[in-house]
């Protein structure tokens, strides 16, 4: 697959979030504390949070989940701020991430509304380490925080749009050309990688599985995983592989069609999806030797 056909079928997708943590060092205790422990000036250093963890939790929960949203449903690339979404799911990424950014501006606001309350709380919780200058003003704090979603085409050799002489314009779109190759057959690894690791911990999980003991009980996440992973492969077979297609169709054949509670109670079920799911591990190493 070249790079310009790659161009056809995704888009290069960012997420950057900006936001206030309440995390300050703090110079002075970090010298009491070496000096008081016989230690060297660099030996450590003491970071206070500004304002209590739970003031914090709404804003940090919104956060973690995009940033895991954005890994699910992208592949690696080679800038590390940008990832590979398959135009099959821009609109479900567009959906969802326009709800974690209006979640995180109510967050946001939220917080900014309760701020001065949480830096009269800090002068109790930090004592003698509270210093006033250590915080934003409430009238700026708003603009700490930030969420946006960027996507932008995937590049090509033809992008190449600087005059020089003919024979150095060739050389670099040819060598521009070979890293994108590479790039992209590094983010058609990614796939199998999910397989190796999500199939893996089924087969672990299930072969560690003794019904009615604590050791080796195994959440319904362990087939939703899987269930979830069979969803998301084809969007993300944009060579249109066809070991690729095979080896997604017989996941979804083999290890989606038990829910987890069949799996705990009949061994025979649980037993012959184990060997399913090894076999499957071997088919997917495969793919790259």
């Amino acid at each position: 697959m070249s790079t310009n056909a790659l161009a056809m079928k995704a888009v290069l997708a960012s997420v950057t979030i900006r936001r206030w943590t309440g995390r300050r060092l703090d110079r002075q205790v970090t010298d009491e504390v070496n000096q008081a422990n016989g230690a060297e000036a660099d030996a450590g250093r003491y970071n206070k949070l500004l304002i209590a963890k739970v003031a914090f939790e709404e804003v940090t929960a919104i956060v973690r989940a995009a940033r895991t949203a954005h890994y699910v449903m992208t592949l690696p690339w080679q800038d590390e701020g940008s990832r590979i979404l398959p135009a099959e799911l821009i609109p479900d990424f567009q959906k969802r991430f326009q709800t974690f950014r209006i979640d995180f501006e109510k967050a946001a606001d939220e917080f900014t509304k309760k701020y001065p309350s949480y830096m009269t709380t800090a002068k109790k919780r930090l004592g003698r380490m509270f210093k006033e200058e250590d915080y934003p003003q409430p009238k700026s704090v708003r603009g700490l925080f930030d969420f946006k979603t960027i996507c932008r085409p995937c590049p090509t050799s033809d992008d190449f749009r600087i005059k020089i002489a003919k024979e150095h314009e060739t050389d670099l779109k040819t060598t521009l050309e070979a890293e994108m190759k590479e790039a992209l057959q590094n983010a058609m690894r990614d796939p199998v990688d999910r397989i190796t690791e999500v199939v893996g911990k089924l087969s672990e999980r299930l072969r560690n599985y003794t019904p009615g003991e604590k050791k080796g009980v195994f959440r319904d996440s362990l087939v939703e995983n899987i269930q979830e992973l069979v969803t998301i492969l084809p969007a993300f077979n944009l060579t249109g592989d066809a070991k690729m297609t095979a080896l997604t169709d017989r996941i979804a054949k083999e290890l989606c069609k038990n829910e987890a509670q069949t799996l705990r109670d009949d061994e025979k079920v649980r037993k012959a999806v184990v060997k399913s799911a090894d076999a499957i591990l071997k088919q997917a190493e495969s793919l790259f030797a």
